[in-house]
């Protein structure tokens, strides 16, 4: 429903509405990361207790993520759109005003699952209302929503925990969210396929949930009693056995909730285990810097934040950029240039070769955002190039739910690695801040050597339909 507007003028106003609901959601996964010392004094609970307000977001998210492909198809993108929006407005109320660290976690955990309704239909949605000429740029200001958010949530945050209080964070999107609703109602498009609704694949979305709770669990249950203790053994031998299941039903059923038919597609595969990376170190570093930041260097949470929105705006610049060298390169090589400049910039955080001042750090995390801000728009097109109109939903769903599912391993397995790394240097000897300033340092070159690595994936993108539907192997 375009209400007489121009063309021009339509696709703003869509893309415009999908930014704002994607971009509302992505900066509530990563605004609690400055406030966490807030709230580990106020409810006096450890890092490792703290992590799954980021984890638990990020693994419900990861969970529902795959229904967005049926919610389309049953209720279309503006009634999803609009509904998730209401929804994640109230979860957002009830983290504000929550008064113990069980009702905030819940709260987080309905934020993340709401979220993953939300994430992959900006895709779909403009796949259909933009041309094949037209995407590359739709890419480039759909990515400013799905990353630059991650990087001026925490400025955003750590500004609002100095001024009031880390329970301001949970209401500053709300008006955002509110706006949304408006614009999905009436500019968003409605269901399209016609007929009877398709089956809903409940078990796969029990064995889903099982997998990702024995997944993240089973390194923090592994960590604290032992890797020989029953509770570990029992998610172990419980998430080996769910991990089957999933895989055989899945395959089974003619409307999977993960299609891992596309992963036959040997391009595809690699363009998700890039996603893979790119969600790891994308929310794992966000996770970890303001903790480095507060806990060694002694900044406040404001200025821990504000050390990122100098990398915010390279990011905003570079997805700009990306989604005009994408109408003149071949995706892979945009990807393979991302992935190098947020690995060199990580390594070098990490390495101790360059002093850890203000500006040093900053110019340091704008490089590896400008690499991520290269890296998005390009993924997402090029992964998304590879497969059927009708896979569109399905491939989008699987290729965010392979990125989130990296971002909740990263900070679940990277605050686990950090307490343990922190714990032994204690044992050598180290005074607390030493153990902990070099146990910073190793997870930072843990995830440069990540990306580093994502580099090879990277490489076996190159030479499919995804360059050559975009006139790129030509030119490039």
């Amino acid at each position: 429903m375009n209400d007489g507007l121009s063309p021009l003028r339509y696709r703003l106003l869509v893309i415009l509405t999908v930014v704002l609901a994607t971009g509302s959601m992505v900066v509530e996964a990563t605004i609690i990361n400055v406030a966490i010392p807030a709230i580990m004094r106020q409810f006096s609970i450890s890092a490792e207790d703290a992590q799954w307000l980021s984890t638990g977001f990020l693994g419900a998210m990861v969970t529902t993520m795959l229904l967005a492909a049926w919610f389309e198809r049953r209720f279309g993108p503006r009634l999803t759109y609009a509904g998730a929006l209401v929804l994640f407005s109230l979860a957002s109320l009830a983290g504000g005003l929550a008064d113990s660290m069980p009702l905030l976690i819940s709260a987080r955990i309905a934020q993340g699952a709401i979220s993953g309704l939300i994430q992959p239909l900006g895709l779909v949605v403009i796949f259909r209302v933009f041309t094949p000429s037209e995407r590359g740029r739709a890419m480039s200001a759909f990515g400013l929503g799905v990353v630059l958010a991650p990087a001026i949530g925490p400025a955003l945050g750590g500004c609002l925990v100095d001024l009031a209080s880390w329970r301001a964070i949970f209401f500053v999107t709300l008006p955002l969210c509110v706006t949304g609703v408006f614009l999905s109602l009436r500019y968003l498009p409605e269901r399209e396929i016609s007929g009877p609704p398709q089956s809903f694949d409940a078990p796969g979305l029990v064995l889903m949930a099982l997998f990702v709770f024995c997944l993240l669990t089973g390194f923090a249950v592994g960590h604290s009693e032992g890797w020989a203790a029953p509770a570990f053994l029992l998610r172990l031998g419980l998430g080996l056995a769910v991990t089957v299941s999933l895989v055989v039903w899945e395959m089974r059923i003619s409307h999977p909730l993960l299609q891992l038919r596309l992963f036959c597609n040997r391009r595809f595969a690699a363009s998700a285990t890039v996603a893979f990376a790119y969600g790891l170190g994308l929310y794992g570093s966000t996770y970890l810097l303001p903790l480095y930041v507060q806990t060694v260097l002694h900044y406040d949470a404001g200025l821990s934040g504000l050390l990122l929105l100098p990398g915010g705006l390279a990011m905003a610049a570079s997805i700009t950029m990306a989604g005009r060298l994408l109408d003149c390169f071949a995706a892979h090589r945009l990807i393979i240039f991302g992935l190098l400049c947020f690995a060199v910039s990580f390594l070098l955080i990490g390495s101790g070769l360059v002093e850890h001042s203000f500006v040093v750090l900053a110019v340091l995390i704008a490089m590896g955002r400008i690499g991520l801000g290269m890296t998005i728009p390009s993924l997402n097109l090029g992964a998304l190039q590879l497969v059927e109109s009708t896979q569109l939903a399905q491939a989008s769903g699987t290729l965010n739910f392979i990125r989130q599912l990296g971002g909740a391993i990263g900070v679940n397995v990277l605050t686990i690695f950090f307490s343990w790394l922190d714990a032994t240097g204690r044992e050598q000897g180290f005074d607390r801040a030493d153990a902990m300033g070099k146990a910073f340092s190793l997870c930072f070159v843990v995830v440069g050597l990540v990306f580093l690595l994502a580099v090879m994936p990277a490489l076996r993108m190159r030479g499919g339909p995804a360059e050559r539907g975009l006139g790129q192997s030509d030119r490039a």
